[in-house]
């Protein structure tokens, strides 16, 4: 957002901005990181870009709507005893697989008909 600049000072150097947000030569609509859904779903504003998180966590990034909309993921913590454990996905995997433990997504997703009502209010 805002080209790398915060509080008009450039945090991240415009240039490695521009490279994030092209799409990788072996994977159209995918950059460092970020998911080039606008480029590539007419559904979705056009300079729309996105992280999509582990479990149902989403990131939406809209510029010229200067939006950025974030989406949690559920979760359920884990109520055995607590491990400092550097590898804890490996012992407590997520996706529903532990009953009680870790997160859970969404059956199903769809990232335009969760901006619509957001898009709409903006749009009047």
């Amino acid at each position: 957002m805002q080209h790398g600049k915060w509080d008009g000072e450039q945090v991240v150097p415009a240039a490695w901005v521009d490279a994030s947000l092209t799409s990788a030569p072996t994977y159209a609509g995918y950059g460092y990181q970020w998911w080039l859904d606008g480029k590539v779903n007419p559904d979705l504003p056009p300079d729309l870009f996105m992280a999509n998180g582990h479990d149902g966590q989403f990131i939406y990034v809209i510029p010229s709507l200067d939006l950025v909309v974030v989406r949690n993921g559920h979760y359920d913590k884990f109520q055995g005893p607590p491990i400092a454990e550097p590898q804890l996905f490996l012992r407590y995997p997520s996706d529903g697989l532990t009953p009680g433990g870790g997160t859970v997504p969404p059956d199903s997703w769809s990232d335009a008909e969760f901006l619509r009502p957001i898009l709409m209010s903006i749009s009047g």
